[in-house]
């Protein structure tokens, strides 16, 4: 099989690439760029609604937390290295990023923190927010679906 690089992340692998040939020479040098996991959002909305729609794959609907507090919707969780029970001698290559996250929205409009409904399907988290008058400084936490 042939590995072909694609994908914005190729600049920063073709600069490891040059500083493991400058170093190729000393066995302890270890340049890797890891990027941190962060969901990639779709943020939409219509007369009376608000959505955000979040991928995150490879995580369980019970390691995702959302919340609301001050007009801000907050989305976090913890997206496990599935490849950290792969021996350091049998990994060839990983690409998935991993670890805590956070994604936090800030509305303009007033919302009715009841109206907030979150469901879970197929790695994509989907919550609804009916756009309504009603301020509130508590917290509420949002059970997914």
């Amino acid at each position: 099989m042939t590995y072909i690089k694609f994908g914005p992340n190729a600049d920063f692998e073709t600069i490891n690439n040059k500083i493991h040939d400058f170093f190729g020479e000393f066995p302890n040098i270890d340049f890797n760029v890891n990027f941190s996991f962060k969901p990639k959002v779709d943020y939409y909305k219509d007369n009376d609604n608000i959505y955000i729609d979040l991928e995150i794959p490879g995580i369980k609907k019970e390691d995702i937390k959302v919340s609301f507090k001050e007009n801000i919707l907050t989305v976090s969780g913890d997206k496990k290295d599935q490849a950290k029970n792969i021996k350091a001698n049998e990994l060839v290559k990983s690409e998935r990023s991993f670890g805590a996250f956070s994604r936090s929205f800030q509305f303009t409009e007033e919302i009715d923190p009841d109206s907030i409904n979150a469901s879970f399907e197929d790695g994509v988290l989907k919550i609804n927010v009916k756009k309504e008058i009603k301020k509130t400084n508590q917290e509420k936490e949002i059970k997914i679906k």
